[in-house]
């Protein structure tokens, strides 16, 4: 049986997260002259947010927390420049909305923990009347991971063709994201092209930690360049899933129905 979209803890999860990520970042922040520890406190207070939810509310409560994690970093990132905190101060913009990625990733992995911790099963398709198979999400974000990472090695031969500008990098990783979508599209049972989008959010934020840390480590990777790999990136993940589910559709098709004598 479906259970309907749960508004409450929505609001609860934006009311409770707001707070605790806020708490976090105040004492870390003004603590430290250097942002290593104040960004991971403000991670921790999204992860500790998504678990509070999971454990405490009725019904499996993974999407809520998650979609409240958004207006969440919204939110910090308006307000928390105003306190002037040393801790945060010299990150560049991309790096914020790369921060914010993680956060939004966090606060899943800690609702359904909190969930894990409640329930101590969580099945795949409960928790609101959008089911989604996390099973092939996880899959999905493995595939892209590992097939982004693999063209990159492949097309090292060619690297004068892509130079030392960061877009050299979406060749492999659009690659990678439409491989992602087809393969949940076609080998997942039902329709999971929601499924191939969320993979394909996961894979972006992943590629775009690989390439923080190894492609520009003191310049800013810019933020038109994660804009852009966010939005062609989910729309290539999605067009990809719905392909696959064609693919899969044609070959049930074909399978001969036998009546029974």
């Amino acid at each position: 049986m479906k259970s309907k979209f749960h508004f409450g803890a929505l609001i609860i999860s934006v009311i409770v997260g707001f707070a605790i990520v806020m708490l976090f970042s105040r004492v870390s922040g003004g603590q430290y002259s250097t942002p290593l520890f104040p960004v991971l406190a403000l991670l921790s207070g999204f992860i500790v947010t998504g678990f509070v939810i999971g454990i405490t509310t009725k019904g499996v409560t993974i999407l809520e927390p998650g979609l409240g994690s958004i207006i969440v970093a919204i939110l910090t990132h308006l307000i928390l420049p105003s306190f002037n905190l040393h801790g945060f101060e010299g990150i560049w913009h991309s790096d914020w909305l790369l921060i914010f990625m993680n956060a939004i990733v966090l606060t899943f992995i800690g609702s359904w923990l909190g969930e894990k911790f409640q329930h101590g099963v969580v099945e795949s398709n409960t928790g609101t009347s959008l089911p989604i198979d996390w099973g092939w999400i996880v899959a999905g974000t493995m595939v892209g991971l590992t097939v982004s990472l693999i063209m990159l090695n492949i097309l090292v031969f060619i690297y004068f063709l892509l130079g030392e500008s960061p877009s050299g990098f979406f060749i492999p990783f659009f690659i990678a994201l439409f491989c992602t979508g087809i393969l949940i599209g076609w080998k997942s049972p039902g329709v999971t092209i929601k499924e191939a989008g969320i993979a394909g959010f996961l894979t972006i934020t992943l590629d775009l930690n690989l390439a923080r840390l190894t492609l520009n480590t003191v310049d800013e990777i810019g933020v038109g360049y994660i804009i852009a790999g966010l939005s062609i990136g989910f729309v290539v993940t999605l067009i990809g899933g719905f392909l696959g589910e064609q693919i899969q559709s044609s070959q049930e098709k074909k399978i001969p129905i036998h009546e029974p004598d």
